[in-house]
């Protein structure tokens, strides 16, 4: 999976607040009892933020909850590899990393493809769209148009990882 080694820095706020800077990087899934433990949180000290993430693929609050972090860390590692690794793009278009989620498995990947006519390559040459088509007649098919009627006809959006075709 693309984001087996997300980690977060989390920081103790009140420290911080009072100019010491004491936090520590975290892997998932965190443990409320560790992270209290290492960055020294206790009734005095009871507050922390998100200070930093490494190879996190979405941005968050500094104030999410370690919870929250862990729910969106077991989402990501369900995600096929290659929306995980465009997951703002997918976000962009269903609105919240839960809708991405939820709609997996309805996506179409065409990871050869970086544009519609890509597609319509596919679509006609390898689906056979179509039907056989003789080699004589191959050159005479415009490929971007039956491209741009495949993306009026259809939902696509361009990742950075190829076309996708999703039902909505």
């Amino acid at each position: 999976m693309a984001y087996e080694d997300m980690a977060v820095y989390i920081a103790n706020l009140g420290k911080y607040n009072e100019g010491e800077l004491v936090g520590a990087w975290f892997t998932f899934p965190i443990d409320e009892d560790d992270v209290a433990e290492r960055i020294g949180l206790n009734k005095y000290y009871e507050e922390y933020a998100i200070h930093d993430t490494d190879n996190f693929p979405m941005e968050i609050s500094e104030y999410i909850s370690i919870k929250e972090l862990n729910n969106i860390y077991e989402m990501v590692q369900e995600l096929p590899e290659y929306i995980a690794e465009a997951l703002d793009e997918f976000i962009s278009h269903y609105g919240s990393l839960e809708e991405v989620a939820e709609h997996k498995d309805e996506v179409y990947y065409y990871p050869d493809c970086d544009d519609m006519t890509d597609v319509a390559y596919y679509y006609i040459d390898e689906l056979q769209a179509l039907g056989d088509i003789p080699p004589s007649l191959q050159n005479y098919i415009d490929y971007e148009a039956y491209g741009r009627d495949l993306d009026m006809g259809g939902c696509f959006i361009q990742t950075s990882r190829g076309m996708c075709e999703i039902p909505y």
